[in-house]
């Protein structure tokens, strides 16, 4: 009787044993998958850092490269528009660009280009724009007068100095200032509406000779 509680208690005493087993070795793999877990996650955020990184460093790369591309072009290019040259007028602190066309988006962005020659050529260049107050525009145009100095830079960075001769207002369908009748001379003639657009003021003027 003895002998079988004796291998009785054995058994369980083994199935004890073996359960604990199981239930130590179950400890050891749910901390090591924690772990494993713990370093993939940590490996997922780092990668997410570093990616981050790398987006960040090429978005400001190429915003650099666009401000050294802007600065190389800034006299060739005006709010999408390619220019043909530089106006400057001293008397109402004007510099602005020139574009080679005339309509209703261009004449919303500088002034034009309404007919004649490039810019420094021979012949009457008409350049017309708004009469807003904007630092590019005609604003201040009725303040000019006679005598008073216009300067012209084409692309290729030469520059002439103009003298106004003559300032007149017209309308619209009296289109004589734009004659290239110039015998010869550079010429440019600025345009922009009155008050009202009722007329169009004219400001003209003749290359300066040394």
């Amino acid at each position: 009787m003895k002998s079988k509680i004796i291998v009785i208690n054995n058994i369980k005493f083994m199935i004890i044993l073996f359960l604990t087993i199981i239930f130590i070795a179950f400890l050891i793999f749910n901390s090591n998958a924690q772990d494993v877990n713990s370093i993939q996650n940590n490996v997922v955020v780092n990668n997410i850092k570093i990616e981050n990184k790398i987006e960040s460093n090429t978005v400001e790369t190429v915003t650099n490269t666009e401000k050294e591309i802007s600065k190389e072009d800034a006299l060739l290019e005006v709010n999408g528009e390619m220019v043909i040259g530089k106006l400057e007028v001293p008397k109402i602190d004007l510099i602005t660009y020139i574009l080679p066309e005339t309509n209703k988006e261009t004449l919303n962005k500088s002034v034009t280009k309404l007919c004649g020659p490039k810019v420094n050529g021979v012949g009457n260049l008409c350049i017309t724009g708004h009469n807003y107050h904007k630092d590019n525009m005609f604003g201040d145009l009725k303040e000019v007068e006679v005598n008073d100095r216009i300067y012209l830079t084409d692309n290729n960075g030469n520059k002439i100095e103009y003298g106004v001769y003559e300032i007149y207002k017209v309308y619209p369908e009296e289109v004589e200032c734009l004659s290239q009748d110039t015998k010869g001379e550079r010429e440019v003639t600025l345009i922009t509406c009155t008050t009202g657009a009722v007329k169009r003021l004219i400001v003209k003027a003749v290359e300066i000779y040394d």
